[in-house]
């Protein structure tokens, strides 16, 4: 039954999420607009779609108060979200079948690799030197990032071309780790609650990854 459920999931995820590229696809919202008039858990659990398992993660993690902006150190976050599919496939990997089989130690590690203090948007993160690849020395572009557990991130945007005219297309943002040492696949940037931001991960993002 497993099975056939998990082949459900990934024939309903391919439109729109196909390959392992680390450019922005597209996770549905609900709405147009990226501002939520909610803090970042209450925008969480009102889509049970995306962020269902995600949600019952930071729960058992005992860390609901950071995502509802009530820790007096934490006011404001930036959250790279993992949906809960991703969830999902390290359960099931690990021969689980809920998130209460998980440990709140290692759900607690586990979200706060993707939590960073502050609210960093697309627009504050610096672009990439075209010269050089994101983990080349010589690379003096993107923004360096440390999560609340300790893992460093440097977050990069790109500028596209378009008609043939160079940078002038798409700005797209990616987001390395060094300390899994791999690209990070970003679905949608700046989703906006009251209490900070959301970059949805995609959903071929292997949980821990990052």
């Amino acid at each position: 039954m497993r099975t056939l459920l998990y082949i459900s999931i990934c024939i309903c995820v391919l439109p729109l999420f196909t390959g392992c590229d680390t450019k922005q696809d597209w996770i549905d919202t609900g709405v147009s607009s990226p501002y939520h008039d909610c803090s970042i858990m209450e925008y969480l659990r009102g889509d049970k779609y995306n962020w269902e398992l995600t949600v019952a993660m930071i729960e058992r993690a005992g860390l609901t108060a950071l995502f509802e902006g009530n820790e007096p150190e934490y006011k404001e976050i930036t959250f790279f979200a993992p949906p809960s599919y991703s969830v999902l496939r390290y359960l099931w990997d690990n021969d689980m079948e809920n998130v209460s089989e998980l440990t709140p130690e290692f759900c607690r590690e586990m979200i706060l690799k993707h939590v960073v203090k502050g609210k960093m948007l697309k627009s504050a993160i610096a672009y990439r030197n075209p010269d050089y690849i994101i983990t080349d020395s010589k690379q003096d572009g993107g923004t360096e990032l440390t999560c609340i557990s300790g893992n460093r991130l440097i977050a990069y945007v790109d500028k596209s071309p378009y008609g043939g005219v160079p940078d002038v297309g798409p700005e797209t943002m990616y987001l390395y780790s060094f300390s899994a040492y791999t690209h990070v696949p970003l679905a949608t940037p700046d989703i906006q609650p009251l209490n900070g931001v959301v970059h949805a991960l995609n959903y071929n993002y292997i949980l821990g990854k990052i």
